[in-house]
């Protein structure tokens, strides 16, 4: 054969071997383990990953999260309704302000606000107190977040009104006496909010309750959801129910105690509902926008039963069926210690004006007081603080049911996060949060700018892990463009490789960014291998961005999209650290 039939007949070879190829290189992804292989072999060959030179001093990490005031945010970062005129307060005014659970005083949501529709009808009244014109103002803080705040001491409201009173107790036993005013202002219930066709699959004919939605949990017939037991009232309620009635007391009725929670079958029992469930949100408002996105994401979630009302008017949604259980969620108001007495009497005429028959025939229109009784089965007797606060800890440490969390940090240092000091901001909540973080779960660092830099690999978080963590994070600085989905390959392709090694573990992925995709890829090549990367990705839209790319983001993995700002960034890091690790 001459020359130039060897030459052709070469490129024949490899035009049939690049045909050959080419339906396995464009093979539709359809599992994490295709989603592996088409990063390995189309995507990551075309990525320029740099490797950071490991920090030279280690850090060292703050105090522990949940009782640290470092790690939670100025009263300033949440809005202030009801005030009158400008917002500012003016001589001769007397103002008291209320800080009250969401459900009730979100002043952007007209089926949520109407504890400042009280306060704007009440102020319109014109009352006087001590030759002063009075003023009542509210602020939305979750229940569990604002208690923290008090405890800490970087709260002081005249006023706190959680949904519900076990907040209270968990108050009381940190040393924080509240002082009544009003034992309830509207009621509600915690709930747990099952879909009723998967409900007749399980049980055609039996009946639901309780105790068969956790039989059914755990035997893993059931996916469900619940909220961040430190922050969410129906969360703490859902976990104070579950531990009492797996030490047995729903048949005694006795109150859950401190020893029920070092019996091994109380914890086992636990670690395997926590094996089981679905997933955990901070709140449970975030279950409901992954379930209205998806409905076939879980089969049940716990909310109040004034979200679950709403929900169920959803179009997919109209089959609920409701499960109450728990304490009274009873909205009571409470002054503190330090509340003057002028402000007290304030707010005994302004409680007294929240039950007028107008305000009532509100709250209803807003779905409060409609709650369904609550089964005795289901209702546990009041726990002391002590006792609830013994209940966080157990669900803080043992929550990931005995498995391994692996997270992977992947945060934008372009240009832009100069801005504000987002980067600066960002890196503090990191260092606050991870004193969050339980020992053996393993954390790791992508950052994106014009490139994808690996800072930390996938490591355990021991102390000495923590540390390298914090040190890394310190040294962090911003420049450049904004290669997210680089980053994001990169951080999928660590996470898809560990759980080759540990097919048990959870795989949880935060993204942080405060622009849209500049360079790099794009999301089209990297669609299928995100929905199909079995890994939960929860990307926070940081400062003014346009979020579009993070929603398409989250669509594809049954997550939402969290909107952070340099004031808020570090409790909302912080609580996703919470909840994850």
């Amino acid at each position: 054969m001459n020359q130039p039939s060897r030459i052709l007949c070469g490129v024949l070879l490899l035009s049939g071997l690049a045909l050959l190829a080419r339906p396995f290189l464009s093979a539709p992804v359809t599992s994490p383990e295709g989603a592996l292989t088409k990063l390995e072999r189309q995507i990551l060959p075309g990525i320029d990953l740099d490797l950071a030179t490991p920090p030279s001093e280690p850090g060292t990490p703050l105090s522990p999260l949940v009782s640290t005031g470092d790690a939670l945010p100025a009263v300033e970062a949440f809005p202030l309704y009801g005030a009158l005129n400008d917002g500012s307060p003016r001589a001769g005014t007397l103002r008291v302000d209320i800080v009250s659970s969401l459900e009730k005083a979100d002043g952007g949501r007209a089926d949520r606000r109407w504890l400042v529709e009280v306060a704007e009808r009440f102020n319109q009244l014109g009352e006087r107190q001590g030759g002063q014109r009075v003023e009542v103002v509210v602020r939305a803080i979750p229940s569990g977040l604002a208690a923290q705040m008090f405890a800490a001491g970087t709260l002081k409201a005249a006023a706190y009104s959680p949904a519900s009173a076990q907040w209270l107790d968990l108050l009381r036993h940190q040393g924080l006496a509240t002082r009544p005013i009003r034992s309830s202002l509207v009621h509600n219930a915690s709930v747990i909010a099952v879909r009723g066709s998967v409900w007749r699959r399980l049980r055609p004919e039996g009946p639901i309750s309780f105790a068969a939605v956790v039989e059914h949990t755990l035997s893993g017939q059931l996916r469900m959801a619940y909220c961040n037991p430190y922050i969410c009232s129906p969360g703490l309620d859902f976990l104070h129910t579950l531990l009492w009635l797996s030490a047995g007391h729903s048949t005694d009725r006795a109150p859950l105690r401190p020893p029920d929670l070092s019996r091994s079958t109380v914890t086992a029992s636990f670690d395997l509902f926590q094996q089981r469930l679905a997933t955990t949100t901070p709140t449970y408002v975030e279950a409901i926008q992954i379930w209205k996105r998806d409905p076939a994401t879980f089969d049940a979630a716990v909310m109040a039963h004034q979200s679950y009302l709403r929900l169920k008017l959803e179009p997919g949604f109209e089959d609920l069926l409701a499960v109450p259980f728990g304490s009274p969620q009873s909205s009571p108001l409470v002054a503190l210690p330090w509340t003057t007495a002028d402000e007290r009497q304030v707010l005994e005429r302004f409680a007294r004006f929240a039950a007028t028959a107008d305000m009532r025939e509100s709250a209803r229109g807003q779905d409060f007081n409609k709650v369904p009784p609550l089964p005795k089965e289901a209702s546990p007797p009041a726990a002391s603080g002590e006792v609830m606060r013994q209940a966080q800890r157990l669900w803080k440490l043992r929550k990931d049911g005995g498995r391994t969390v692996y997270l992977q940090l992947v945060i934008d240092t372009s240009g832009s996060m100069v801005i504000d000091e987002r980067l600066t901001r960002v890196k503090r909540a990191i260092r606050v949060a991870s004193a969050a973080i339980n020992s053996g779960n393993q954390v790791g660092l992508i950052t994106f700018s014009d490139r994808p830099v690996r800072q930390l690999p996938l490591a355990p978080m021991d102390e000495r892990g923590r540390q390298r963590l914090v040190a890394t994070v310190n040294q962090l600085q911003a420049d450049g463009a904004t290669a997210l989905y680089d980053g994001l390959a990169v951080a999928m392709a660590d996470l898809m490789r560990a759980r080759q090694k540990d097919p048990n573990g959870r795989f949880h992925l935060l993204l942080l960014s405060d622009g849209k995709p500049t360079s790099g890829l794009t999301l089209g090549p990297l669609r299928d291998v995100i929905q199909h990367s079995g890994i939960r990705i929860t990307p926070i839209a940081y400062g003014d961005m346009d979020a579009g790319d993070l929603r398409a983001i989250a669509g594809l993995r049954e997550s939402v999209v969290y909107e952070g700002t340099p004031q808020r960034i570090l409790p909302l890091i912080s609580d996703l650290f919470q909840t994850t690790l």
